[in-house]
């Protein structure tokens, strides 16, 4: 089950990004679907697990949430009056600046989801992921999921903390799997946090074309990516998320697991988009064997 954002992401290629008070022409451009917690769900969806997506949705995407559940994702959705989250990227090969418009998505926090959709919601879920920092909803999940296997990546939302929230700490320690990149894991460790493992507990760090590192309170190690040329990265991470959730619930150990997970992100960076690209479980096996 995974519980997250859905969004509408536009991408725009540039030749270069304008100085203040400057324009630069556009050369291409596109309306993508996206979201953290969606770019997830469909890829696990097309690796072949049975995926539900909780989430809520503005009035402006009823064809999002078509094409969702005609995938075969099954919806728990609260539709909201108001327009979905949206992002603007403008892109060069090697740089990019961004703009988010929150939308309706941001009171996704204030969903209680045993509420809003029943309490059969937790049965027979094998796995919980949990994308953003939607604290109060991922505190409810924790509770409601308390034996199940959880999953949480906070994503970029932890750029908004200049201090730990207790929320915060309270789903870390919930979670078996903690994923970051090493962009956010940076900022933990400026503001003075440092993740406290458990026992039981996997902190995987993703590091761009440099692959993934695994931290457990033993040991650590790292990880390589798939080589392949990179066209546009947004998304990887998710996939990188969708992937690692099948190969554990396919039985893999989180070392070969981590390998499949990389596999899985590398499709998505050989197109724009976070869904435009999607493979298979038997194209990502490929590439999985591969990885030295």
């Amino acid at each position: 089950m995974v519980f997250g954002d859905t969004a509408i992401d536009n991408f725009y290629e540039v030749e270069k990004l304008p100085k203040t008070n400057e324009a630069e022409d556009v050369l291409r451009g596109g309306r993508f679907y996206g979201g953290m917690g969606a770019n997830t769900a469909v890829v696990a969806n097309n690796l072949g697990l049975k995926v539900g997506l909780v989430s809520v949705i503005g009035t402006d995407a009823e064809d999002y949430r078509n094409y969702m559940a005609n995938q075969g994702i099954k919806m728990y959705l609260k539709g909201i009056f108001g327009d979905t989250t949206k992002s603007m990227f403008f892109k060069t090969p090697t740089q990019q600046i961004s703009f988010f418009y929150k939308g309706v998505t941001e009171q996704l926090d204030e969903l209680d989801p045993q509420s809003e959709f029943g309490k059969s919601i937790t049965k027979d879920v094998k796995t919980v992921y949990m994308a953003r920092t939607y604290l109060k909803m991922q505190k409810k999940v924790c509770q409601s999921y308390k034996d199940t296997k959880k999953i949480y990546n906070p994503g970029y939302g932890i750029f908004q903390f200049e201090k730990i929230p207790p929320r915060f700490n309270s789903i870390i320690k919930a979670a078996d799997i903690i994923l970051l990149n090493h962009h956010e894991l940076a900022h933990l460790k400026r503001i003075g946090y440092n993740i406290s493992l458990k026992p039981h507990q996997t902190l995987i760090i993703t590091c761009g074309e440099d692959g993934a590192k695994i931290i457990t309170k033993q040991t650590q190690i790292g990880i390589n990516a798939y080589k392949t040329k990179a066209v546009d990265a947004s998304g990887a991470g998710d996939a990188f998320n969708g992937g690692l959730i099948a190969a554990k619930l396919r039985g893999y150990d989180i070392f070969e697991s981590v390998k499949i997970a990389n596999a899985t992100s590398s499709f998505i960076v050989e197109k724009w988009g976070c869904q435009t690209n999607l493979p298979t479980w038997e194209q990502v096996m490929e590439r999985y064997k591969k990885i030295k």
